[in-house]
């Protein structure tokens, strides 16, 4: 083939399925690869179950990206179902792509139904579903052709106690985009936070859920004085965590954000990061704060420790533990210049290993590596 003609192959269309499109850590790395997707090469359509008009989804249409919301009303809701079969008939995707456990499960046994020739999965959770759910993860395996997990904890999670077959799991970390200059400083962000400008500020962004174990970081905050914590995000503890700020006599001291669209340029505000989270995959939050140059105190669950290099990048103490968490914070909030070079190297590492580019090369080779030996595949890459 000329090159000429291999200038007018048509891009290869994959169907990404996601359970829905508010804010969280897998929809914004989905948002983050389709920013930098090759689109002379690929085409891509992304469906979610429902919340097909959330924050995430209207990032995803500002690409020039179609979004389709299925109408998922229930868990068994055949309607979304047959109206997923539908679409993958009418698109006829070389790969889906599925995100999420109720994305992972349909997207398999509705794909295949459908003809799709290539189907991914993902795996960005640990130690946070039910036996039943893994069974359900084990039994269907074999109508995958990859599956993706976002850290090697996860990789080694799925393997040893779900049971899926090592060859199929394969690692690909989330990455930043670090190319463009910091979206706000520590004045403006400390000004829209209405925060003192002095005060040394711990702050942690986190869905108000029992796993993000913000619960234990309120009860550290009684072994830390003077600090002030600022809490962004929003969930269904809300009501409960509030009553707990009082109930422990912090409720000078503890800023509640809520959820915030412009959580990078709310960063700068902060002197310190912590995540007590309880199981992660691989937290967003704890790239975002390293490539902002914080330091940060988290908890050596799940994916975390292949992000923050103890005594490096921050600092790690064992999940639940209120104590070891005070201390870790009381430390860097005690040694400005400790927590400066820590903020630096966290950025370097983030720079070296964990860039949208590198994320979005790594979803490419691994596309075409999968479709490569696949009959008919050429046939979307005739010419126009």
């Amino acid at each position: 083939m000329s090159g000429s003609e291999q200038k007018q192959l048509m891009p290869i269309p994959i169907v990404h399925l996601i359970t829905e499109l508010s804010a969280g850590g897998a929809q914004m790395a989905l948002f983050r690869l389709l920013q930098r997707i090759d689109r002379r090469q690929f085409s891509p359509v992304v469906a979610c179950l429902y919340n097909g008009d959330a924050a995430v989804a209207q990032l995803i249409r500002g690409l020039e990206i179609p979004v389709l919301d299925l109408g998922m009303k229930t868990k068994l809701h055949w309607g979304a179902f047959w109206r997923l079969y539908r679409l993958l008939r009418q698109i006829q995707p070389v790969i889906l792509h599925t995100w999420l456990f109720h994305a992972n499960l349909p997207g398999r046994l509705v794909g295949r139904l459908a003809g799709v020739p290539t189907i991914i999965c993902s795996e960005r959770t640990m130690a946070m579903e039910s036996e039943w759910r893994y069974r359900l993860n084990r039994w269907t395996i074999g109508l995958v052709d990859q599956v993706v997990a976002v850290s090697a904890n996860v990789r080694d999670f799925t393997v040893s106690h779900i049971g899926l077959p090592a060859e199929k799991v394969m690692v690909i970390y989330n990455g930043l985009d670090i190319s463009s200059e910091p979206v706000g400083s520590r004045q403006s962000a400390r000004r829209e936070l209405d925060l003192p400008a002095e005060v040394c500020v711990i702050g942690a962004v986190s869905r108000l859920d029992p796993v993000k174990g913000i619960n234990v970081l309120l009860r550290a905050m009684v072994s830390i004085a003077d600090g002030q914590l600022v809490i962004i995000g929003d969930g269904p503890e809300w009501d409960i965590l509030q009553k707990l700020t009082s109930d422990l006599g912090l409720t000078a001291r503890v800023h509640w954000a809520g959820y915030r669209a412009d959580v990078t340029a709310l960063l700068p505000a902060f002197d310190i990061l912590v995540q007590p989270s309880l199981h992660e995959g691989l937290p967003n939050t704890v790239l975002e704060a390293m490539a902002a140059r914080l330091p940060v105190v988290a908890t050596a669950v799940g994916g975390t420790p292949e992000l923050v290099e103890h005594g490096r990048t921050g600092l790690l103490v064992p999940a639940q533990d209120a104590a070891a968490l005070a201390s870790a914070i009381n430390l860097l909030k005690g040694n400005t210049e400790l927590s400066r070079q820590m903020g630096q190297a966290g950025f370097d590492r983030v720079r070296q290993q964990f860039t949208v580019e590198q994320m979005a090369h790594r979803y490419e080779t691994l596309y075409h590596q999968l479709i490569s030996p696949k009959s008919g595949v050429n046939e979307w890459r005739h010419t126009s």
